[in-house]
């Protein structure tokens, strides 16, 4: 049988603050979108049969990004084959994979639109999804959609990702804010400078959820585990519950990767993986579209 893969990046986020909440009911913010060499995989197998969609295990069809992202393509019941989600992105952790394959759902079910339609389509399946139309490195705002690329240095993360699933953790999180955990947006805008320069790594990465998260145990141990194997520049990605230490090298990522490997009991899944650029062809993710529909 014929199969074909293609891969998505993860993101971090490099600091996270929320400005206040919206009429609307969501809430303004100020973070940088970073991708990053950790990729869930699609693969799509023939079968010469109607087209099936297996989606991540445990994750219901109404919650799952990318089904929505198929099920809006005009020509869907024509398609043929099995497309099957790989998960190496944990779930619900902070990372951004369910928004990640959405986007190149999204590039499946319209193989032919522009990056601003499918940001477009995106954003109306979620705040994220947008970003991942191309990738890189972006200054976000307002909602999480609207987006300016920026130039970073080579970075390299030590990403720590708890055992611990928090029930409906965005609501949760947002919910819990007090007025010391909103700001201004100007940390975040200043770590765009320091960047931007390539002369330091900022000093600290503010997120505005991490004194709720640092209240779970299991989250603070590897936030302290992180610190004892000699991380510098420790933050949270997104609404957590990864952990991430940024570095310059992978030398040291590597060592400090290798300092929680001494860790008893392990402060959770841990991936060593560098920042990766935008995204301007997708050949793969371009060829499975074209089978899938018979061509």
């Amino acid at each position: 049988m014929r199969r074909l893969y293609a891969v998505v990046p993860a993101k971090v986020n490099l600091g996270l603050e929320v400005i206040g909440r919206r009429d609307d009911g969501y809430h303004d913010l100020v973070t940088i979108f970073q991708t990053v060499s950790l990729y869930d995989l699609f693969e799509w197998t023939e079968t010469g049969l109607p087209f099936e969609y297996v989606g991540p295990p445990g994750v219901e069809r109404e919650d799952d990004l990318v089904w929505r992202a198929l099920a809006s393509a005009p020509d869907l019941p024509g398609w043929t084959g099995r497309l099957r989600i790989v998960k190496r992105i944990p779930i619900a952790a902070g990372l951004g994979g369910g928004s990640a394959d959405a986007a190149l759902a999204l590039r499946l079910a319209f193989p032919d639109a522009g990056d601003a339609e499918l940001s477009q389509r995106g954003a109306q399946i979620g705040a994220d999804v947008p970003f991942f139309v191309l990738g890189g490195t972006a200054l976000a705002t307002e909602t999480g959609a609207e987006l300016t690329p920026i130039e970073t240095p080579r970075l390299w993360f030590v990403l720590v990702t708890p055992d611990i699933h928090i029930p409906e953790k965005t609501r949760a999180l947002y919910s819990g804010l007090e007025p010391g955990d909103f700001s201004d947006g100007a940390n975040v805008r200043d770590i765009t400078t320091a960047l931007a320069s390539a002369k330091a790594l900022p000093g600290a990465i503010p997120n505005a959820f991490t004194r709720q998260l640092l209240g779970y145990p299991v989250i603070r141990y590897a936030y302290d585990r992180l610190g004892q194997a000699g991380a510098t520049c420790v933050s949270v990605s997104g609404a957590g519950p990864t952990l991430y230490a940024l570095t310059t090298s992978h030398q040291e990522a590597a060592r400090v990767a290798a300092g929680l490997d001494e860790a008893a009991p392990r402060a959770g899944t841990v991936n060593v993986v560098r920042a990766v650029g935008r995204r301007g062809v997708y050949p793969a993710i371009n060829a499975i579209a074209t089978v899938l529909r018979g061509r």
